[in-house]
């Protein structure tokens, strides 16, 4: 769903694209009404691999994909959190820890490829709500 809110559960680690709150389908737990925080992605345009999805890990965990020029919302706890992109065999990421507290329960990110001599590798950066689409 693009511009939708990815929520993992959880209960069972299932990753859905939810329009709004929903108990998971697989085990039937709330899927993000106990999450205070929210983390905002957005998958800057690229020429280059345009109809492969990257991969969006939080704390090491898989939170699904996203697409091309595509805002995702993941609901999270407050905390530290570490952003993570891939796609395929590459790996290379610049990851990025994102610290969500009661003073500031939102975190902006943007993530790009970023062409290389030798392979290409995914570029996270810190944005703002101006630069954000879709949220």
């Amino acid at each position: 769903m693009a511009n939708g809110l990815r929520v993992k559960c959880p209960g069972c680690g299932e990753v859905y694209d939810v329009a709004g709150s929903c108990p998971c389908a697989k085990c039937g737990a709330p899927l993000y009404a106990s999450q205070p925080a929210m983390l905002h992605l957005y998958r800057l345009g690229s020429p280059v691999g345009v109809a492969v999805g990257f991969g969006v890990y939080v704390d090491g965990q898989p939170c699904g994909f996203i697409a091309n020029k595509e805002t995702i919302h993941i609901p999270l706890p407050y905390g530290p959190h570490t952003i993570h992109v891939a796609s395929g065999m590459n790996r290379k990421c610049n990851d990025i820890t994102v610290e969500l507290t009661p003073a500031a329960p939102v975190g902006y990110m943007k993530v790009r490829l970023k062409p290389g001599f030798w392979s290409n590798s995914f570029e996270l950066t810190p944005a703002n709500p101006a630069e954000m689409p879709n949220i």
